[in-house]
């Protein structure tokens, strides 16, 4: 009788936890085309309300790191997190707009890089022949004209769209409405409605869906958990 109990008052924490922390997530790898060539993968782990999207940058003359956005679909903001060799973990909380409460207007407001992001982008740009990053310096319009045609990709119907960011910078986005996890990617795709299956801008830079798995992992708020979810999608 007691240890039956016990079992009961188990379940019923482990129900109460389980809620707490969100659904098990979706685990999204994209392929990331740059215009010279190089590719590399955007590991991206979707909960309920939680989402990591990590990549690897492999910028000349620069110490390896890898990258990742901690976001939250709540209006919690979100946080970004830094690792340097990948031994230790930085995390930084980020003053950020309100995810569930998103509107065209405060989309536009948060696409507006600092003089220092412009400056490191302007000398990849350099470094690698780019031209497209002095759109950076643009006036922002986000225009997104969500159906111009329809096309199959892989295992999914997509529909076609355009995205006009600003005068001289556009994406061409496929996407399904089968699922639905953009507001994970960035402030671009978080106004598709559904979720891209490739995507290429005007200056070559293409994402493709690779895979999309179930995962039983549950996303928490809190270093250690994000530091099992980069082992996950690293292998460490």
């Amino acid at each position: 009788m007691r240890g039956t109990f016990l079992l009961t008052i188990m379940m019923l924490v482990s129900a109460f936890v389980f809620a707490q922390n969100g659904k098990a997530s979706k685990y999204l790898v994209y392929k990331e085309v740059l215009p010279n060539g190089d590719v590399y993968y955007l590991h991206v782990l979707v909960g309920e309300n939680l989402a990591l999207t990590c990549s690897d940058l492999k910028i000349p003359n620069t110490i390896p790191f890898l990258s990742c956005d901690l976001v939250s679909r709540k209006p919690a903001g979100y946080k970004m997190l830094d690792v340097v060799d990948r031994d230790e973990i930085y995390v930084a909380d980020v003053t950020s707009r309100k995810f569930n409460k998103l509107s065209k207007k405060t989309i536009i407001d948060s696409y507006r890089p600092d003089s220092a992001f412009v400056a490191v982008f302007k000398k990849i740009a350099a470094e690698r022949n780019y031209s497209d990053t002095i759109l950076l310096d643009e006036p922002v319009m986000m225009k997104f004209t969500p159906n111009i045609g329809t096309e199959r990709i892989g295992d999914y119907d997509c529909i076609v769209g355009m995205m006009q960011v600003s005068e001289s910078y556009s994406w061409k986005i496929w996407y399904t409405r089968s699922m639905n996890y953009n507001w994970v990617f960035n402030d671009v795709f978080w106004l598709v409605p559904g979720t891209v299956v490739r995507a290429e801008d005007s200056g070559n830079l293409v994402y493709e869906l690779e895979k999309v798995e179930d995962s039983d992992f549950v996303l928490q708020e809190n270093t250690e958990s994000v530091r099992e979810a980069m082992r996950m999608f690293f292998n460490r």
